[in-house]
């Protein structure tokens, strides 16, 4: 046995050893993270965004954006103990480079309209919270890049008394894949489809000195087989896995507004189809075991950091362990009553497409990378119903197994007029590059998108 193998099953047998030992009891968990709302993905502004009273002093914990907004909120259709929230977004894009490549770039105006709907109940205890959508985005001149994505959703609250709760949800989506993921398959004539099947259940004890989070979770997502030039197939469903989560959070306050805490994390990947055309099995058991902070500076800043340490093991002798240091976090400051600033970091490690691979022209032994992501945002007020928001995000790709390290630089700016509470105007711009190196880089790339929106809700 390799040097490396022995300290990656000493790592997850640590990090197994952590979690097991944060779940004395019936403590079993997971934080599961919900699919973004099927929305184009080009625009720096939230379409969440809302206006609020200018100049209104904001309450502990609130940001511009977050903070009640009286005068222009949506007021909703009450029906009984539940109030309904439609919204139907009209965007209009200029993309110069819908391939990402990096030579032979062809452009185009894509109009995605996108309606959602939002159930929510008016309880004093316990909570509904249901969801549906769509995307569906038309190309002017490449008619083959259409789309249609779609979600609902279903989460709910139990209150067991004043500290203590469960929780649960469920989500499916249709979605498609990007033409600048680095997992996408080169040579399809089509955008790759996929769902995703998501649920998670769990308790959790917040408002009392020691507190805990700790929940179950499984994701499934299931790829379709792609057209590809010449009028080959391209076979995807060597992608279709599906992976069990649990974790748990212990949280102790320090003092009022200040918390510490220890997380430990473990999860079990596994792929229908292996072997064959599809390679060798990929499947994998990692985790990650991360201790942190949560701090509320008089409201005006209010963060919480982690640190720790990530693994994910592969079954198969053929491929390396993935491991690292792990980090992350949330950062909020409010230098002014109509500025926040927000600071975001993340590190996971995700599993690589064997086809994307040989059809990039790498060697497919590469089990995946560790992505590390970090984002700056500022959003701004200038008039009551006027914001501004601007944005830096850095992506960072470590391949294992291959030569390989990508790079990616997003810079967007934007801005949300509301006309009244129903009607708002939007506008985005974001400049992408993407740089990648070793002896099986992929294509580099830059990419400008402008972005007009029509906002309507109730």
């Amino acid at each position: 046995m390799s040097r490396t193998t022995r300290t990656s099953k000493i790592a997850v047998g640590g990090i197994l050893a952590v979690a097991a030992s944060l779940v004395a009891g019936d403590v079993l968990a997971q934080d599961l993270p919900p699919l973004p709302t099927p929305t184009p993905p080009v625009a720096p502004t939230s379409p969440n965004l809302r206006p609020e009273l200018s100049g209104r002093s904001l309450e502990r914990g609130d940001t511009v954006l977050s903070r009640p907004r009286p005068e222009l909120d949506p007021l909703g259709v009450h029906l009984g103990p539940f109030f309904l929230y439609p919204r139907v977004v009209l965007d209009e894009l200029y993309n110069d480079n819908i391939f990402a490549t990096a030579t032979n770039t062809r452009h185009d105006f894509i109009t995605v309209v996108s309606p959602s709907a939002q159930l929510l109940s008016n309880w004093s205890q316990h909570q509904i919270d249901l969801r549906a959508g769509a995307s569906v985005g038309t190309y002017a001149r490449t008619s083959s890049e259409n789309y249609g994505d779609y979600f609902v959703s279903g989460n709910g609250r139990y209150d067991i008394s004043r500290y203590l709760y469960g929780y649960g949800g469920a989500r499916y989506d249709h979605l498609h894949e990007e033409r600048d993921s680095p997992d996408t398959t080169v040579g399809t004539t089509k955008p790759v489809e996929f769902d995703v099947y998501q649920a998670n259940v769990g308790i959790a004890q917040n408002g009392l000195r020691i507190g805990y989070d700790a929940s179950l979770g499984f994701r499934r997502e299931e790829y379709s087989d792609t057209p590809g030039a010449g009028g080959v197939t391209v076979i995807e469903s060597g992608r279709d896995l599906n992976t069990f989560t649990g974790a748990v959070r212990l949280n102790y306050e320090i003092f009022p507004r200040y918390q510490a805490f220890v997380r430990g994390e473990v999860n079990h990947r596994e792929y229908d189809n292996t072997g064959g055309i599809f390679g060798p099995s990929r499947n994998s058991n990692g985790g990650r075991a991360d201790a942190g902070v949560t701090i509320d500076i008089t409201g005006v800043t209010f963060a919480e950091v982690f640190a720790g340490y990530i693994v994910q093991e592969y079954e198969n002798d053929a491929f390396s362990n993935i491991q690292g240091v792990d980090f992350g976090g949330r950062v909020v400051w409010n230098p002014t009553q109509l500025t926040t600033v927000t600071f975001l970091a993340d590190r996971r490690v995700q599993d690589t497409n064997t086809a994307a691979l040989n059809s990039q022209g790498a060697p497919a032994n590469s089990p995946g990378y560790l992505r590390s992501d970090a984002g700056v945002t500022v959003d701004h007020e200038l008039f009551r119903n006027l914001l501004l928001n601007v944005r830096l995000n850095y992506e960072n790709d470590d391949y294992k197994g291959i030569d390989r390290t990508d790079n990616r630089y997003d810079i967007g700016a934007g801005a949300r007029y509301f006309i009244n509470r129903n009607i708002y105007l939007g506008a985005s711009y974001t400049y992408t590059k993407r740089d990648s190196s070793g002896t099986s880089k992929l294509d580099n790339f830059d990419r400008n998108l402008f972005l007009i929106r029509l906002g309507a809700q109730i």
